[in-house]
């Protein structure tokens, strides 16, 4: 891997697809222009050669273009760096740090799959490498080879020294690979159970809502109401089952695509190096250094916390836009049961000291976590009421008292916990909790909010921000008392040792 290496010979064959990729948009618009010609079969051969000629010169054009740059990309390991390099008229030359790296992931599409391809993605604080289809055995190589440059350039910076470049190849993947350790691997049983968790629906949702927007929700309701119409003679009876039927089957639908995404989900570790792989079609490799991970994210939802599981996630920094999370979020455990979480937790991050927080939301800023949404659905529910729907008050109600109930649950949940250089904080939403574990050295930007209103109740909105891809990672304490926030506030503050970014919003601290 110290000399260029090149791509792989699927990624060729790749230029052609790429051709009519990008040229997908003008050919359904020429198509659609021309449909009525077409069905009416008044176009002539001459018509049909021409076109034909046309698309063919095009999908030659751009394909070639890119089969050029792929035949000259070329990529190696160097002085310390991963170089890529590409090209047509132009050469175009990436290097990045291997000391700066942050994840090496590949994943395995089902097609690259059958040649025995991957796609690479390495990741740094600033821009990062996509390489498109190389060999498994190279991405495997590579993230192999990496790992160990990275271990040596640590060592040799806390001993001080450093290291001659280029080092001796690495030893074979297959040794490097017994070294990783499996600390969990979902069972079947589990996987079903987090699918069922984890919303199937909205997964099923969004292939529906990307297939309607490709033919057209009228099509649809015509075909529906041409099916049942002469069963169903109630229009809202009809819409009832059409609803019901939807809802059932977009769930079990969902189910089975989560199932198919996170199929055998494992987390691997060696020394300070982790690996997950997941996923029965496209098979997907993301890894994190434990060392540049920004904070830890505990995650559960009401249901899930009824039957006893929770999510594990880090952060880590990039500003790649070819990344494929650009929020630097990193899923190393989807659904495990608590205690087996703490357990891996203590095991992967032992310098981390996490504790469920106290919860200090006051009771006068309960309301607070509700009041703006029920306003509006009472808005809406009268408008509804007056002009539509004369039981509109009753839908109105149940909605209310979702929103009520999902208010206090945030409130009662809500709290933060400060041990010598790190903080604890549980953030809440509609019935969800997310715990955030940030050390006092990650955190970039504190925000402390607050308005009249707010001011005169003493309540407040603290934000704590760490980096985190191109968004950063937020956590907010909502409508908790002035004084725990000048305590966050004030903890924040002497991790910066200047203070520079550590800024307020509408209300500087000495205004408080």
């Amino acid at each position: 891997m110290y000399s260029p290496e090149k791509l792989h010979p699927v990624a060729y064959l790749g230029s052609l697809v790429n051709g009519f990729k990008n040229l997908w948009i003008p050919i359904i618009i020429v198509l659609f222009n021309s449909r009525e010609a077409i069905f009416s079969g008044n176009v002539s051969q001459k018509y049909f050669l021409i076109s034909g000629g046309i698309l063919i010169l095009a999908v030659v054009l751009f394909g070639g273009y890119d089969f050029l740059n792929k035949f000259r990309t070329r990529f190696w390991i160097e002085d310390g760096k991963f170089i890529y390099r590409d090209g047509v008229i132009s050469n175009r030359e990436k290097e990045l740090d291997i000391s700066r790296i942050q994840s090496i992931d590949f994943n395995e599409p089902i097609v690259h799959r059958v040649f025995g391809a991957v796609k690479l993605d390495i990741i740094t604080p600033g821009e990062g490498i996509k390489i498109d289809t190389i060999k498994k055995s190279q991405a495997q190589s590579i993230q192999s080879i990496l790992y160990n440059e990275m271990d040596q350039l640590d060592s040799a910076v806390e001993i001080g020294e450093f290291s001659r470049w280029p080092r001796e190849e690495a030893p074979p993947v297959e040794s490097q690979s017994e070294q990783f350790v499996t600390l969990y691997e979902m069972t079947g049983k589990t996987l079903i159970l987090m699918s069922m968790t984890s919303g199937a629906l909205g997964a099923f949702l969004a292939i529906v809502f990307g297939f309607i927007n490709l033919i057209g929700a009228n099509f649809l309701i015509e075909w529906y109401f041409e099916v049942f119409e002469g069963l169903i003679q109630n229009i809202f009876v009809a819409m009832g089952i059409a609803v019901l039927i939807f809802i059932t089957a977009g769930y079990i639908i969902g189910i089975l695509i989560l199932s198919i995404k996170y199929y055998n989900y494992t987390l691997k570790m060696k020394t300070d190096d982790l690996v997950v792989e997941y996923g029965l079609l496209e098979k997907k490799h993301r890894s994190v250094n434990i060392i540049r991970v920004q904070n830890i994210i505990i995650k559960d939802s009401l249901i899930r916390r009824m039957i006893g599981y929770y999510s594990l996630s880090v952060t880590i920094t990039s500003d790649s836009l070819d990344s494929e999370e650009i929020d630097g979020k990193v899923e190393l455990l989807p659904f495990i049961r608590k205690k087996r979480l703490y357990e891996i937790i203590d095991e992967i991050f032992p310098n981390y000291h996490v504790e469920v927080p106290e919860k200090i939301v006051p009771f006068r800023g309960y309301r607070r976590y509700f009041q703006v949404m029920l306003s509006i659905i009472v808005i809406i529910t009268g408008i509804v009421q007056y002009f539509w729907f004369g039981y509109a008050w009753m839908i109105g109600l149940a909605i209310s008292a979702v929103f009520i109930i999902s208010g206090i649950y945030s409130a009662k949940n809500t709290g933060y916990a400060i041990y010598d250089n790190e903080i604890n904080m549980m953030a809440t939403g509609f019935f969800s909790r997310s715990h955030f574990v940030i050390k006092q050295e990650k955190v970039i930007q504190a925000e402390w909010v607050v308005n009249p209103f707010l001011r005169r109740a003493d309540l407040g909105v603290i934000t704590l921000v760490t980096a985190a891809g191109m968004m950063g990672s937020s956590a907010s304490l909502k409508f908790i008392d002035k004084e725990d926030i000048e305590k966050i506030w004030n903890w924040a503050e002497r991790g910066n040792s200047n203070g520079e970014d550590i800024t307020g919003s509408n209300q500087s601290m000495a205004d408080q």
